[in-house]
């Protein structure tokens, strides 16, 4: 949405409320577009009205989201330099500019800390905070304003006990979050982050778990259960659209309350 005067309250007359949630004309490219996230945030811009470039390392998953929605595609590694500059120019080619880019690609390493070495780290930092370097470099200059959003994790808010580098590198992204808002908002690109909680993936429902274990996991939000992917994909949406269009550098929690729980064990006492 155009701010007619940026010094004056916009009346409320003059606000196309329902247009405020469309992405009507508007172009997008969707990085680990093939599956997850990824294809439902594809599967979200498209339904809103906008155009989008779904880009994936798996030629067959993203050949088939994309053809499912009459959209171009791309198969490309967006954690090397020669892959950014593939995607780069095939946004440019299809285009022109674009509206701003999602950012889906990630990894959780799973190994105790004594297992886990200096190539397992480099690694967790590349794939979860080097790529989101590169795509500014490249994909930023595409942008007249827009939108930019990467999925972090609320892994990056507390430390845990399963994949040693996934924490530390989702709260450098959001840093790095904060570093693009900062240097781009001036031009009218705001830059966000989602963090989703534990949700029903495809991974999540593979693995084999007791059913004790499965209802401890799916007590722990607020909400009580776990959250499902168009959610999270809702929201990234949302922040794609001219009705967030006063924020950035942020980091909005799509986990169910889960980080809201009580931290202390003193509510477990009450009686």
């Amino acid at each position: 949405m155009q701010i007619a005067n940026p010094s004056r309250p916009t009346p409320a007359s003059a606000v196309n409320y329902p247009g405020l949630f469309r992405l009507d004309g508007k172009s997008f490219v969707v990085l680990g577009a093939g599956s997850g996230i990824g294809e439902h945030v594809s599967r979200m811009v498209a339904g809103l009205g906008g155009r989008l470039l779904c880009v994936d390392i798996n030629a067959d998953a993203v050949s088939a989201v994309a053809g499912s929605l009459g959209a171009p595609w791309l198969v490309a590694d967006a954690t090397t330099e020669e892959g950014i500059e593939r995607i780069a120019a095939a946004a440019a080619s299809g285009f022109g500019t674009i509206n701003g880019y999602v950012d889906v690609i990630g990894q959780m390493l799973a190994k105790p800390i004594a297992d886990y070495g200096l190539e397992d780290w480099e690694r967790d930092f590349t794939v979860n905070l080097s790529h989101a370097f590169l795509a500014a470099r490249k994909l930023v200059p595409l942008l007249a304003e827009g939108s930019i959003v990467h999925v972090s994790s609320v892994v990056a808010s507390r430390g845990g006990l399963v994949a040693p580098g996934y924490g530390p590198a989702k709260a450098a992204l959001q840093v790095w979050v904060k570093q693009l808002a900062a240097e781009y908002g001036p031009r009218g690109i705001r830059v966000n982050a989602v963090a989703p909680g534990l949700f029903l993936s495809e991974r999540y429902v593979a693995k084999a778990r007791s059913e004790s274990d499965a209802q401890a996991l799916a007590a722990a939000p607020l909400l009580g259960r776990l959250g499902q992917p168009h959610e999270i994909a809702s929201a990234i949406a949302f922040l794609l659209s001219p009705a967030a269009g006063y924020i950035t550098g942020s980091t909005i929690a799509v986990d169910g309350g889960a980080l809201s729980r009580d931290a202390t064990g003193l509510d477990g006492l009450r009686g």
